[in-house]
């Protein structure tokens, strides 16, 4: 089983920088939506009244964890556009 993440991360270095500038576009949105499911979770998920406080924090851990992930995505996104020159 391959991990896409971190293939795609591996093949940062071998975008175009509008590519990379999309990605980083892209993870800012996922950002967003990680960041309003945990703020309101009940909007995404109709049956959240109703889950455990087990998966209710599990699912809270998850999308933090994601949204670590997406940061450094995109820290490693903008190092390789100051690598060649380039702004965002």
């Amino acid at each position: 089983m391959i991990d896409l993440q971190t293939f795609s991360e591996k093949s940062i270095e071998h975008q175009t920088s509008n590519a990379i500038r999309k990605g980083i576009r892209n993870l800012q949105k996922m950002i967003e939506i990680h960041k309003s499911k945990i703020e309101n979770p009940q909007s995404f998920y109709p049956r959240w009244d109703s889950m455990s406080e087990f998966e209710k924090l599990g699912n809270i851990r998850h999308w933090r964890k994601e949204i670590k992930n997406f940061e450094e995505s995109i820290q490693n996104r903008l190092d390789e556009l100051n690598k060649r020159g380039e702004n965002l």
